[in-house]
């Protein structure tokens, strides 16, 4: 740890709030929310705010051709050798908060800065990156950009995806300038990359019960994610007897409660049903189609599995016995990930020698380093949220607690660029 703490300058804990106070301006509501769904105008400007302080940093920015903005500090003393990647996303859900993703890609750019300011001249390059679409809120599926960099999916998988207003992605990627023909060029391999690291507030409240500052990711929960539809049929509701109907709406209840059930019912998996629509939603009509979006996640890819084939065969008997058809889709299956142990040492190893403990930990929520851990070592630091809310305008997590994770993730950084991945 000597040559860590030889090598680790100090952050600076004005620059990084200055930068987190930048972006939350960025699609900034009146009730406190933050609106930049990937690829919006909003999320386009952050992009174009990030280019900027790239450049401002002496960076060499690209762009790849789905919108992932990366930036290579130049000085190295070996240029050649495969750079450390740092870095997270800065899209959001609607109305959510100012730190989720945007705080990783803020402490990516502290990183660099501090390099820079110290005159640090580290062995390995340093690439700041941040991945475009984390989010699953438009498309229904997250971390594309990092899968693609990774080529855990193939273009052709998802640019038929349509967001709520009906448009693909193919279509949204053409109307924004970007290059949905030359997708595959975004892909990198094995070895490219050294390590990647990523900052992320924790989206839970383990942390905050614990009174750990810092948390260690070991392994990241995966989600299947599946869009059922329930037809019945919509007839009036004064005039069709209850023996007679075939109402949707009701039958997705029982799937909601069915859903909650399974999941109470495995240990260490969730599952949720955040989206619903029906037809054609009149006050006085029975619903005659029903529409869910289901999310069941767990670190244990087999208890996963069981968990969705019993929702499956619920499914088909609440269809049978209501009289609805019924049809189900995978939006995406992934295996969950384990990260790298000796990542997980190491920023363990930085935290204790800045005098804090840091807890090791699972992350329920997905992230961009369970795609690129498929390329190349990755590591996860997480910081509290406050009562665990994220996804939310009252999303909120402590600036030193921020300023905290940064400077491990710093040191982490520097070990990297100068030693490599270390043993074990």
């Amino acid at each position: 740890m000597s040559a860590v703490r030889e090598l680790a300058p100090s952050v600076d804990r004005q620059r990084i709030l200055s930068e987190l106070r930048a972006f939350a301006r960025i699609g900034y509501s009146p009730d406190g929310g933050i609106n930049r769904l990937a690829f919006s105008r909003a999320d386009r400007q952050a992009r174009q705010v990030l280019l900027h302080r790239l450049r401002s940093l002496g960076l060499e920015p690209r762009v790849d051709a789905f919108g992932n903005v990366f930036g290579r500090l130049p000085v190295a003393r070996e240029p050649a050798l495969p750079p450390v990647l740092v870095g997270s996303h800065l899209d959001t859900v609607p109305g959510g908060g100012r730190f989720d993703g945007a705080a990783g890609v803020v402490a990516a750019l502290e990183v660099v800065a501090a390099i820079r300011q110290h005159g640090v001249v580290p062995r390995r390059p340093v690439e700041v990156v941040s991945f475009a679409c984390e989010e699953s809120s438009r498309f229904g599926r997250g971390t594309l950009g990092s899968a693609l960099v990774a080529g855990t999916v193939e273009p052709e998988e998802i640019l038929g995806l349509r967001d709520a207003r009906g448009l693909t992605l193919r279509q949204v990627l053409e109307l924004v300038g970007l290059q949905p023909d030359r997708l595959a060029t975004a892909r990198r391999q094995p070895g490219d990359y050294t390590a990647y690291l990523e900052l992320h507030i924790e989206q839970g409240r383990v942390l905050e019960e614990t009174g750990v500052r810092l948390g260690i990711v070991e392994a990241i929960a995966a989600p299947t994610r599946l869009r059922l539809e329930l037809v019945g049929r919509a007839d009036h509701s004064g005039a069709t007897p209850m023996p007679l109907r075939r109402d949707a709406l009701a039958g997705a209840a029982e799937v909601i409660l069915a859903v909650e059930r399974l999941a109470r019912d495995a240990p260490g998996v969730v599952g949720t049903v955040g989206t619903i629509r029906i037809e054609p939603g009149a006050i006085n009509v029975v619903p005659g189609r029903a529409e869910l979006g289901i999310d069941v996640r767990s670190s244990d890819r087999e208890t996963k599995a069981s968990v969705v084939e019993a929702l499956r065969r619920e499914i088909e008997e609440i269809a049978r016995r209501r009289g609805l058809e019924r049809s189900v889709q995978t939006l995406t299956d992934e295996a969950p990930v384990a990260l790298h142990p000796a990542l997980a040492a190491l920023l363990e190893r930085c935290a204790r020698a800045r005098g804090l403990p840091a807890l090791r930990m699972v992350s329920g929520a997905g992230h961009d380093a369970m795609q690129i851990a498929r390329i190349c070592p990755s590591g996860m630091v997480l910081v509290p949220s406050r009562e665990g809310i994220s996804h939310s305008r009252q999303e909120w997590t402590p600036p030193d607690d921020i300023v905290f994770g940064t400077q491990v993730l710093l040191d982490a950084v520097l070990h990297l660029a100068e030693h490599g991945l270390p043993e074990g």
